[in-house]
């Protein structure tokens, strides 16, 4: 199909056909939320672990022997913050989804092939 061509009639209803299957979803996408709860509660974790290093409640010679406390708590932070915001973002849309809020559907979680 060039830059200039219209759909015809049967292109537009296969189209229409295929977006209207992927919108109604059987259920929810259950591997993606384990998977954005399992990156939730791991972020949460090193976040926890970068803000005790930060504090000086765990010495950060465990993790890194001759580093300073500097290292680990970004390293830490990084990691975090990689894992905690997208699965705090799915979580959240997948929650409200559950509650049946308006503008929240599970057709907005991207679907993972475990």
């Amino acid at each position: 199909m060039g830059l200039g061509d219209t759909w015809d009639a049967e292109e537009q209803e296969e189209h229409t056909d295929r977006a209207r299957l992927i919108s109604q979803r059987q259920g929810p996408p259950t591997h993606s939320i384990v998977l954005a709860v399992m990156l939730f509660l791991v972020g949460t974790g090193l976040l926890i672990v970068c803000i005790l290093i930060t504090t000086g409640a765990i010495d950060a010679d465990y993790f890194f022997p001759g580093q300073g406390w500097k290292q680990p708590a970004f390293t830490f932070l990084a990691l975090g913050l990689v894992s905690f915001v997208p699965g705090f973002y799915i979580a959240r849309i997948a929650f409200y989804a559950w509650r049946g809020e308006p503008g929240f559907s599970f057709s907005q979680i991207p679907s993972v092939r475990m």
